[in-house]
């Protein structure tokens, strides 16, 4: 337990601008609010942290921002769903028992019942913003977990960025005409649609290395099989691109005459060798 607190320790990371919010808010004597927001979000995070840790996952940091957090793991799309599941929602899990310690609070000098319906409406607003479904918020995560179900990974994850965008541009229609108060959400929007612009400039490099964990995993055959048909003069990257998830491939390549079936291992030897990147899978034969 001690070992797995200086493990998230170290890899604890405030960002700069998080303290220019914070001071302001002390100077403009909000500074409970504050206070109760960095607890929040540092609970939230901790609860995907522990639990990413707990399952085995790579943890590379938790990352406060000014108006939430990020905990970034090094996975590439080939933990089992219940995992993805289990690591995801154990952030938003944190907040049904967070309000238990603003009514232990009420017992203490420090804090009273106005900093206690402060606390309350600061817990269920992150928590219900963290479940739009927009990523990076885990609501965007699940809906990428759901996604990846019912169609390949590289057209679950496509569809997941899309889907956030439109989520995100009618989110702020709604917010522009029904609000008054508008600056501190179109801060959160546009931090928003900037790392939605950066995930989408970077699905190639994150199908790719979800191909090579594939590769790379020893445990691929205990997926459960699934057989893809296509026929011979398909692109090798066109038959990569319908992989599932949580699926061991056998690929049935269809011929002039006959019917050819390779391993989803063979498929992928010949992705990485590079030789056959551009060609036809029928090649492989």
């Amino acid at each position: 337990m001690i070992k797995g607190i200086r493990v998230l320790r170290k890899k604890v990371h405030i960002h700069p601008v998080f303290w220019i919010v914070f001071g302001t808010g002390v100077l403009t004597g909000h500074f409970w609010d504050v206070t109760a927001i960095f607890f929040i979000v540092m609970m939230h995070e901790l609860g995907h942290a522990l639990a990413a840790l707990f399952l085995g996952w790579r943890l590379t940091s938790i990352e406060l921002l000014p108006f939430g957090g990020v905990a970034k793991v090094d996975e590439s799309g080939t933990r089992p769903f219940q995992e993805e599941f289990i690591v995801t929602l154990s952030g938003p899990m944190q907040h049904l028992w967070l309000p238990f310690v603003s009514f232990l609070l009420l017992m203490t000098p420090y804090w009273n019942a106005t900093n206690h319906e402060m606390f309350l409406e600061k817990n269920w607003m992150i928590l219900l913003f963290n479940l739009f479904p927009i990523w990076p918020l885990d609501g965007g995560k699940l809906l990428l977990i759901v996604l990846s179900r019912y169609f390949p990974y590289r057209r679950a994850y496509r569809l997941a960025l899309l889907s956030s965008f439109l989520f995100l541009m009618l989110l702020t229609l709604w917010v522009a005409f029904h609000r008054t108060i508008l600056l501190n959400y179109f801060v959160i929007a546009l931090f928003l649609l900037v790392m939605l612009i950066k995930e989408w400039r970077q699905q190639r490099y994150v199908f790719m290395r979800f191909l090579l964990e594939r590769w790379q995993h020893s445990a691929l055959n205990e997926l459960k099989s699934m057989t893809v048909s296509v026929p011979s003069d398909m692109a090798l990257m066109d038959v990569v691109e319908m992989f599932y998830k949580d699926r061991h491939h056998q690929i049935k390549i269809q011929g002039k005459n006959e019917e050819y079936l390779i391993t989803e291992k063979h498929v992928l030897n010949a992705f990485f060798n590079g030789n056959y990147y551009n060609q036809a899978i029928g090649k492989l034969l």
